[in-house]
């Protein structure tokens, strides 16, 4: 039964020790080398942890057994923090110096009120100093920087003297809200670049926009060659930068445009209300008409010639970076034609046409014959504005207008007395000249009377004419004979009723 019960005892013993809190990691670690003289002391718990009612903690030097500094739990240079406890010891050690940290039992306790049992022995928590101290001297970029651009993925460190990487030695990104760490980087990687006194290393995650980070650096990461070590970074306010905004969204980055257009832009943004809006490489914001910068999501741009640009999110005076917006600006349509002013008979056929286009849009469109043709014949009656649009192959559209003023006073009538249709490209065709001829029967025999060619059109027998072919087959060359039967435009007849020409190859 005895046995029995000094069995429950010792199960019982076993659970408690279990149950009561336990270091798992210090810092520095047991019997560590090469300690900076001013090193904070942290220890690390199996559960969360808090300050006890009392107790202290004491340093001592190994050599001689000396304390050299008390520090009661109530002193504010110890924190708790969930699982870690941290104190700052009220002066700097010795160089060389080998020391040793007791703490009392109940100096820290468990959330529930369970004990650490502390440190009692000169080699429970044991570690040396190194025999120099290397501080930093600069930060790029520097501490409390704001906006930083977040395509910045390398940091560098000044030290106050060269130095190079211990193995175990960290650097660490944290999110200063949350103090969750973003990024560890071992100092002993590729991703470290020492030179002298310069250490730059890389980030490999991307930062987030429009957040603060800090940056810490385990002590004795970095030491020189004659044994002194970096004091560390501990602080979030030692090395601190905060990102830049997130760059805006944009639709379309890559438009086309007909010259003299205007176009609308929009961005937008996950947080910022306010934009900049850049033209080329003017470092200056597109003000409105009264000079004040335009700060909308909006842009509303008349565009001349191929621009680009560029636009960036406002907040809280962070700037984020600019995306770039092309704008082609399409030629318009350069035609000659038509004319400003066109004068005609009324009821006299005459020709409407453009050029510089692909494609044309007559208005209005009655009495045309083909309104959307480059060339279209047309009879007023009175004086009549013509409009024409313009477009060509790159959808870009001008418009064009001729006044076309019905005018009776002039008369004429004219045929050539030869023609030589040889297709040399001069004289080819038989063509009646006039002004203001309405109505026309134009007819043409050989020497024998039979008909060769006959039209009542007067737009054919003043634009096309006669080509000295019967059916397709050219005519000898000799003399012929014509005859017409006509009115101008005022009623008047044509008073040439017949003739002759001469056919020449």
């Amino acid at each position: 039964m005895r046995k029995y019960f000094l069995l429950f005892l010792l199960l019982l013993e076993g659970i408690i020790a279990k149950s009561l809190p336990t270091d798992t990691l210090l810092f520095p670690a047991r019997n560590a080398t090469l300690v900076p003289n001013n090193v904070r002391l942290r220890i690390y718990f199996n559960e969360n942890m808090q300050k006890g009612l009392s107790g202290s903690v004491k340093i001592f030097d190994a050599a001689s057994n000396n304390q050299i500094f008390f520090i009661p739990i109530t002193c504010t240079c110890i924190t708790v923090s969930g699982n870690w406890a941290e104190i700052i010891m009220p002066a700097s050690l010795s160089f060389n110096q080998v020391v040793y940290v007791i703490i009392a039992t109940g100096t820290f306790k468990n959330m529930v009120g369970e004990e650490f049992a502390g440190f009692d022995d000169a080699f429970d928590w044991r570690f040396s100093i190194a025999n120099g101290l290397v501080s930093h001297q600069s930060f790029n970029p520097t501490n409390a920087t704001q906006c930083l651009s977040l395509q910045q993925n390398t940091f560098q460190i000044a030290f106050s003297a060269p130095v190079m990487a211990v193995p175990s030695g960290k650097i660490r990104i944290f999110e200063k809200a949350t103090n969750i760490l973003h990024e560890q980087i071992p100092v002993q990687s590729s991703r470290v670049l020492i030179s002298g006194q310069v250490v730059s290393f890389l980030l490999n995650q991307p930062l987030s926009p429009f957040r603060e980070y800090y940056i810490t650096i385990e002590p004795a990461s970095f030491k020189t060659s004659a044994g002194a070590v970096y004091e560390g970074i501990y602080d979030n306010f030692v090395w601190s930068f905060r990102t830049t905004l997130a760059k805006p969204s944009v639709a379309q980055t890559n438009l086309a445009v007909c010259v003299n257009s205007s176009v609308f832009l929009r961005v937008t943004h996950p947080t910022a209300t306010q934009f900049r809006w850049y033209r080329g490489n003017n470092p200056n914001p597109i003000t409105n008409p009264i000079g004040q910068i335009i700060v909308s999501d909006t842009l509303f741009l008349n565009i001349a010639q191929n621009t680009t640009l560029y636009v960036s999110a406002w907040q809280a005076g962070c700037e984020s970076e600019k995306v770039a917006i092309e704008i082609i600006a399409k030629p318009l349509p350069n035609p000659t034609l038509p004319p400003a002013e066109i004068r005609i008979g009324k009821n006299v056929p005459f020709t409407l046409e453009a050029n510089g286009g692909v494609t044309y849009q007559w208005r209005p469109s009655e009495n045309l014959s083909n309104p959307n043709s480059a060339v279209t014949q047309a009879i007023v009656t009175e004086n009549t504005t013509f409009q024409v649009t313009i477009t060509n192959a790159e959808g870009c559209s001008v418009v064009r207008s001729v006044q076309v003023i019905v005018d009776d006073s002039e008369k004429d009538f004219f045929l050539p007395t030869l023609f030589s249709p040889n297709n040399d490209g001069i004289h080819d065709y038989l063509k009646i000249m006039g002004k203001n001829i309405a109505e026309i029967e134009w007819s043409i025999y050989d020497r024998n009377g039979k008909l060769l060619y006959r039209t009542r059109s007067v737009w054919e027998a003043m634009n096309i004419g006669w080509d000295g072919t019967f059916q397709g087959v050219p005519q000898p060359q000799e003399m012929y004979i014509w005859t017409i039967q006509g009115k101008f435009s005022d009623g008047s007849t044509i008073p040439q009723k017949a003739g002759s020409f001469l056919l020449l190859r």
